[in-house]
């Protein structure tokens, strides 16, 4: 049996958060008396009824993909700092809740923007079919954060497309994390 690599034992690290994340923040979701997944934003679970659920989900998520970034160093410098960002950005999240305002939205901001960039690096990297999907994934997830954004600035709801301002920010979400799922999947089955 082949032995895991750094590169294996970073993709299970944020496989594994990934994983995690999307499980728990559904079951949050779940066991909310009141919340709207389209009017709600993700971070409204880190201060509802039962928020630990939401806020520890979305730590975990952040120190394994701090943890998986050191494990990348090696296969991608860039990469690895990116994925670094978009941990702490995770982790800032579920300790700043939507209270802190400000930081709370900077946090975000790093999680959003850097876990999504980090599909580009993997393209530059690795030129494949599926690399390609990985970045419009990436990129579906960067083009809703700009109209999520003009969205909050402008108080406009107009630039969330019928979806809502939770709807909205699942779809930087939801892509974010498959192809996290996909990249994290390939490496830990590839021969």
């Amino acid at each position: 049996m082949e032995s895991f690599n750094d590169k294996k034992l970073g993709a299970l690290f944020i496989l594994l958060g990934s994983l995690e994340f999307y499980l728990f923040t559904n079951i949050a979701e779940f066991v909310q008396p009141v919340y709207s997944v389209s009017h709600n934003s993700i971070s409204h679970l880190g201060i509802a009824t039962d928020p630990f659920i939401f806020n520890g989900a979305i730590i975990v998520l952040g120190i394994l993909e701090v943890i998986g970034a050191y494990f990348f160093r090696k296969y991608s410098l860039p990469f690895s700092i990116f994925m670094l960002l978009g941990g702490i950005g995770s982790a800032g999240v579920g300790v700043f809740n939507e209270h802190y305002g400000l930081i709370h939205l900077f946090f975000a901001l790093l999680a959003f923007l850097f876990g999504s960039g980090a599909s580009y690096i993997i393209l530059m990297k690795e030129r494949k079919v599926v690399t390609f999907i990985w970045a419009i994934l990436g990129t579906i997830s960067i083009l809703a954060l700009i109209f999520f954004s003009i969205g909050i600035v402008g108080k406009d709801s107009f630039f969330y497309f019928g979806l809502g301002e939770g709807g909205m920010e699942r779809l930087i979400m939801i892509p974010e994390i498959l192809w996290a799922i996909g990249f994290t999947s390939s490496i830990l089955f590839e021969k």
